[in-house]
């Protein structure tokens, strides 16, 4: 992810979104209005209004048409409720990103094409084949799709889910297949384990004087990496547990394996020296997994006041933290 990519948006940019997101909803609120039908009495059977007018357009419209406009808009305003109230969140918090400008723009669109999409599923699949727009709960439907556009996540994985029990499909979860998430924008400092909640091997003696058994002790079974740091609250190590047994046990040297046994070795000096990214105290989640993710074998962020390795620890993040990443 690129430091452009990650850039606040400017005044002019979040002003003219706000007032995008206030013209929909008016805009959405009226159309919602004008097609919404009323019934009368014909020939002792309750009818639609065929007549329909949209601010100077006025025409006549079947049943049909009307549910599908109906669907398509509530779905639009399902998805404009949760774009706003994204944008709200965002701006309020000051941490709106430029470069999801048209991820707040066209919601609103995605939303109308999966309330199209899930009202074909219902009606094909749910009703009988003889049933008409005049038959169903205009109520229900534009429920359904406001529902849908409203939280669209959960929609295409039920979707997801249909497709692959009718055609036999692996069911996959629809979360492992989104990587470009807007909880990358959330503060650093929101999702990293803080400095008073590491359970970290601080080095009060030389390497050559430190048994790794000492480091083991604190492995349990919700401490699976060991942050080892200097007096001074810099970091030296981060040793995984897998990385330690390991070692321990194929040592086979007449006196204990020390942290300097481990770290001359070449291959797992690179694991526990090499392989942890550091991140400024300032950054986003998104940039903190980009960093992660630009380090060969890294599963650790550091974070630090400027994302130094020579500045005191911060706060720390796993692939486990970062992978739970979500839009929301």
């Amino acid at each position: 992810m690129s430091a452009d990519a990650m850039q606040p948006a400017g005044s002019a940019r979040t002003t003219i979104l706000g007032l995008y997101m206030v013209s929909m909803s008016v805009i959405l609120a009226y159309i919602v209005f004008c097609l919404f039908p009323e019934r009368t009495l014909v020939d002792g059977k309750l009818q639609w209004e065929t007549a329909f007018q949209l601010f100077w357009y006025s025409h006549d419209i079947n049943e049909e048409t009307r549910m599908l406009l109906l669907v398509m808009t509530m779905g639009a305003l399902g998805s404009y409720v949760h774009a706003a109230t994204s944008f709200v969140s965002y701006v309020g918090n000051r941490s709106f990103i430029a470069s999801w400008t048209w991820w707040y723009v066209l919601r609103p669109f995605i939303g109308v094409s999966l309330a199209l999409i899930f009202y074909f599923v219902i009606r094909g699949g749910l009703l009988s084949a003889g049933t008409t727009a005049g038959d169903v709960s205009p109520f229900g439907f534009a429920a359904v799709a406001g529902l849908v556009g409203m939280f669209s996540k959960q929609a295409t994985d039920k979707l997801e889910e249909v497709f692959s029990d009718l055609f036999s499909t692996r069911k996959d979860s629809g979360d492992d297949q989104r990587i470009d998430k807007l909880g990358a924008n959330r503060p650093i400092d929101e999702i990293m384990i803080p400095l008073n909640k590491i359970k970290a091997f601080i080095l009060n003696l030389a390497e050559d004087a430190t048994p790794l058994s000492d480091l083991e002790a604190l492995i349990g079974p919700d401490i699976t990496r060991i942050p080892v740091l200097e007096k001074n609250g810099t970091l030296r190590y981060l040793i995984h547990q897998s990385v330690l047994s390991k070692f321990i046990a194929k040592w086979d040297d007449s006196r204990p394996a020390m942290l300097a046994d481990l770290a001359s070795d070449p291959n797992i000096h690179a694991l526990i020296y090499d392989a942890t990214a550091f991140v400024a105290e300032s950054v986003t989640a998104g940039q903190a997994k980009a960093a992660m993710e630009s380090v060969p074998k890294c599963q650790d962020v550091i974070v630090t006041k400027t994302g130094k390795r020579d500045e005191a620890v911060i706060g720390w993040l796993t692939n486990v933290e970062l992978g739970k990443i979500s839009r929301i």
